[in-house]
């Protein structure tokens, strides 16, 4: 144990969970086993379904007591009451947005046995978290502070926080719209490719509005660094003819940064009725990744546009925005956030026609910004929270059309050797525009119809003759074939070399593909090689350089001189681009 530890033992004493004997906590109607293994990942077993979440939620509540309440403090807007001025930004942008509010919504249209699964699973929680540990958290004593008690309408706040962290393209649309206003569209057509000459460019006086577009990206700045952010992720489910033992085999590897404590939380809950054991997000019930005894499945980034930005001009009277010719009311409402060591902030949060106003105006400038993404709209929950009741790959796939959570890419396998694929996750159907950068919300048919993209018609297969299926944040299908889902996605190298690695061979095992999930070899350099060695010469630097990458094997392994260099030369070459 470092100094620290040591200093934080004799400080504050050990503040590890009760894992022996008996707990008595009241809201069970029986008793509930729960088991450690050498790793400390806790089997739950109940004899009926509300106290098995309970006891997922108890399970949580003492391992990840603090974690859990930055989430719901993150999630309702409240966490400048421990953190101070530090936790304001991230409290102003979630009061704007209305998490809370909006999953309050959300709880008007959650069938009965989701409510009961959210509102057992946060009893657990709170129960976890004062008779489940001796002391408070490290953290919430240092802060002074006791565990906030937790809802059923706070499991959803905190999941569709989540989902807004794992919204991809918020963040790229404000960059186009800086470079397109100072710039012009053939400049942001050059820096960024992928934006095609087809799309809709914006025709609100983008330079005008630039403070508030600052403002916002320094609050998603604030936000992201505090809440967290998704990176790249892959999956791929094998079918049996393509396994060594004949059955078939998902693998998952979905990226999220490194933190501790981890976004992950892995359990084993059983019933007499059934299992599932894998991955849940902490704050949650939903095992995104896992298996129930007959389906297996994993997930990856979907990077469906599921979230868009709109300029709106705001009325003289501050609580209207323009719509066409003139202005329509909004609903406006004062938010009061208490400021550990500070006074009270009020902040006025505005919501439009196309959804809440997240970037403030700046002094006289009537210019600001509204959100509207998929999750804020009110629609029936199940999808993960009802995975444990699927017995095959076209049972869980029906199950996961009512998820309204981050878009996803669903990879699965069965008991019978079935195999799919599958992306969840609304889609929106928009009016007017792309939704890769910010538009005019005054303008006609701005905004989304009613309903979302079917789930029918969105990307799916099973069973395909290649005997495999793998995604890694790539392209979902051919542009122009379906729906329009968005512009935003990873390039397909990565799903390529999958595909590619898949493909050789016919006795895949667990452990062959744990390897294959440390794969190293770059497919750009394969492409880039020629052109590179071609361009690259002369003495000094230049040279050595040269010499690294003619000989090099393409194997972006840690100890390799070649693979610091071209990834030095891709970022520079990038930076270069983008600057020039």
């Amino acid at each position: 144990m470092n100094a620290t530890g040591v200093l934080f033992r004799l400080l504050l004493g050990s503040r590890l969970a009760r894992t022996e004997g008996t707990v008595a906590v009241p809201g069970m109607r029986a008793p509930v086993a729960i088991r450690r293994d050498a790793h400390g990942i806790p089997c739950i077993e109940a004899e009926h379904d509300e106290d098995a979440w309970f006891g997922l939620g108890f399970c949580q509540g003492q391992d990840r007591g603090f974690q859990i309440e930055a989430l719901v403090r993150a999630a309702r807007g409240t966490l400048a009451e421990i953190a101070g001025r530090d936790g304001l930004p991230v409290d102003r942008l979630s009061r704007r947005l209305g998490f809370r509010r909006a999953a309050a919504a959300q709880m008007d249209v959650v069938a009965d046995d989701v409510r009961s699964t959210l509102g057992s699973f946060a009893r657990g929680v709170n129960a976890g978290r004062t008779a489940g540990v001796r002391r408070r958290p490290h953290e919430l004593a240092l802060l002074r502070a006791r565990p906030t008690p937790l809802e059923a309408v706070d499991v959803i706040a905190v999941s569709k926080l989540v989902g807004f962290a794992l919204s991809t393209n918020w963040d790229v649309e404000l960059a186009r719209l800086r470079v397109l206003s100072l710039d012009g569209p053939e400049a942001l057509r050059d820096v960024n490719p992928a934006y095609p000459e087809w799309h809709a460019v914006t025709d609100p006086p983008g330079a005008a509005a630039g403070p508030a577009l600052d403002r916002l990206a320094g609050d998603l700045l604030a936000f992201k660094t505090r809440v967290g952010s998704a990176g790249g992720s892959n999956n791929w489910a094998l079918a049996p003819e393509r396994t060594a033992s004949g059955r078939p085999i998902v693998a998952n590897d979905p990226h999220l940064e490194p933190v501790l404590p981890n976004h992950w939380y892995l359990a084993h809950v059983r019933t007499p009725r059934w299992a599932i054991a894998g991955a849940a997000l902490a704050g949650t019930p939903a095992v995104v990744a896992g298996h129930n005894e007959r389906v297996a499945w994993g997930v990856t980034a979907g990077m469906v546009d599921d979230t868009d930005l709109f300029l709106e001009e705001v009325g003289p009277d501050g609580a209207s925005l323009r719509q066409g010719d003139g202005f329509v009311p909004c609903e406006r409402r004062v938010e009061r956030i208490r400021v550990r060591g500070g006074a009270v902030v009020d902040e006025d949060v505005l919501v439009g026609p196309r959804g809440p106003i997240v970037g403030s105006a700046i002094d006289t400038s009537p210019w600001v910004v509204s959100l509207l993404a998929t999750w804020m709209t009110p629609r029936p929950l199940g999808g993960f929270l009802r995975a444990h009741g699927a017995r095959t790959c076209d049972e869980l796939r029906t199950l996961m059309a009512e998820w309204p959570g981050p878009s996803l890419n669903l990879v699965c396998a069965d008991a019978d050797g079935a195999i799919a694929w599958q992306l969840i996750g609304d889609a929106p159907q928009r009016r007017r525009g792309f939704g890769t950068v910010p538009l005019a919300g005054w303008a006609p048919r701005a905004g989304w119809a009613a309903d979302p993209v079917p789930p029918e018609e969105m990307p799916a297969a099973s069973d395909p003759p290649e005997g495999f299926l793998a995604s890694a944040n790539n392209n979902p299908r051919r542009d122009g074939a379906g729906p329009y889902l968005g512009s935003d996605w990873v390039d397909g190298y990565r799903v390529t070399r999958i595909a590619q690695a898949l493909d050789a061979r016919w006795d895949w095992s667990v452990e062959s593909c744990a390897e294959l999930q440390r794969d190293v070899v770059s497919l750009p350099w394969e492409e880039m090689r020629p052109f590179v060695l071609r361009a690259a010469g002369g003495d000094g630097e230049a040279g050595r350089a040269r010499a690294l990458l003619e000989s090099w094997d393409g194997r972006v392994a840690w100890g390799s001189p070649a693979a610091a260099v071209f990834e030095m030369f891709v970022a520079d070459m990038a930076r270069r681009a983008v600057s020039a």
